[in-house]
């Protein structure tokens, strides 16, 4: 029998890595029989919860008005009071600042950054670094533990890693020709040309706009560019849009928005690489796992997350940040790589990444470490 029971908090359950890794955590801690909360203003990915352990309690926890916090954090305490809940444990900046209105707590509190959080204002720094008022620090890359300890002066110590991990099995589990088939009608895609995919939410710093003008400079007719994200920001959206327009790219160009994880596994499947080019260095990037799980050729920017999880790989994958002069010349020579020498640098590849940044690693950490504090 566990000594603890935790609830986990985050804004929704939309899409994301936050999201995802929370539903991880919950589902494992339900195969082991574990009675477990998570607390969010609802979206999609509840119906992904193993709902015979995993109470999900809707709450405006993604709030960010200031004045509602006091109200909010006393139904929150309800929550905890009622459940005996004995960890607490935050994803996400909101959540951590309405927490700190409940007073005289009787619960452990475990937070994890998911990133470095843009702004360098006195009162952003204020704001995310409330993220760490609590017992325990996670950071899901070394990069995020080493950026936010300068950033916000914080204790290297205090501070566990635990790598966001990818769903390995799900990845290597074979996709049935029918559902293949299925995704090309969907997305009516042309087969006999090579698809670049572009996985990331469709919002400005994610890149893609800067992306569509290398994918213009070059021979571009035998390939299709499909952004695959998010798109509830719908300026950048329509921004991204209007531009794929003007460059007259409308052919083999197009946004297809956010999709299921079944759908966007087919679309890794079914593509020739998989790019990555934030403006900013992200937290961990789990697109690249992913992808490298499944053995595909991919071209990322190596920084932030990324970097940890190339830097023991070949040097094909990588190009240094923000060197769009590079991207064009290394998207040609990684595509023209042929299948036999492909074969060995992505058996090495996938090795790595199953042994060090697998799901079944982070979950069983974050219990760990759950049990580690309610001692």
């Amino acid at each position: 029998m566990s000594s603890f029971n935790v609830a986990q908090i985050l804004p929704s359950l939309d899409s994301g890595g936050v999201e995802r890794g929370t539903i991880e955590v919950a589902n494992y801690l339900s195969e082991l029989k574990l009675k477990n909360n998570i607390i969010s203003n609802g979206g999609r990915l509840i119906n992904e919860i193993n709902k015979n352990y995993t109470n999900h309690y809707q709450l405006a926890v993604h709030s960010k008005n200031f004045f509602s916090y006091p109200k909010i954090a006393n139904k929150l305490k309800k929550i905890i009071m009622n459940q005996n809940v004995n960890i607490v444990h935050v994803r996400s900046r909101a959540p951590a600042w309405i927490l700190s209105f409940i007073k005289n707590k009787n619960f452990k509190t475990i937070s994890t950054f998911h990133n470095v959080y843009s702004g360098n204002s006195y009162f952003k720094k204020i704001y995310n670094k409330q993220l760490s008022k609590v017992d325990q620090i996670v950071a899901i890359s070394n990069y995020v533990k080493n950026e936010i300890c300068t950033k916000y002066n914080l204790d290297s110590k205090k501070i566990k890693v635990i790598n966001r991990g990818v769903d390995v099995k799900y990845f290597e589990k074979q996709i049935l020709d029918s559902e293949i088939d299925k995704i090309i009608k969907k997305f009516q895609i042309d087969i006999s040309k090579k698809l670049i995919l572009y996985p990331a939410r469709i919002t400005n710093w994610k890149g893609q706009i800067e992306f569509l003008e290398i994918f213009n400079k070059i021979e571009n007719h035998d390939f299709l560019l499909y952004f695959v994200g998010d798109t509830k920001n719908q300026s950048y959206t329509e921004k991204l849009q209007n531009k794929i327009r003007r460059l007259n790219l409308s052919h083999n160009c197009k946004i297809i928005g956010n999709l299921s994880r079944d759908d966007l596994k087919i679309l890794y499947y079914l593509s020739s690489i998989i790019t990555s080019f934030p403006l900013q260095a992200e937290g961990f990037g789990r697109i690249i796992s992913e992808a490298l799980i499944m053995r595909k050729k991919i071209l990322s920017f190596n920084y932030g997350g990324v970097r940890d999880q190339l830097e023991k790989l070949d040097d094909i994958y990588k190009v240094d940040p923000h060197k769009y002069s590079d991207i064009a010349t290394k998207l040609q020579n990684i595509l023209k790589l042929d299948d036999e020498n492909f074969f060995n640098i992505s058996a090495l590849s996938k090795e790595h990444i199953s042994k060090s940044f697998s799901k079944s690693q982070m979950v069983k950490s974050y219990v760990d470490l759950y049990e580690q504090q309610s001692i």
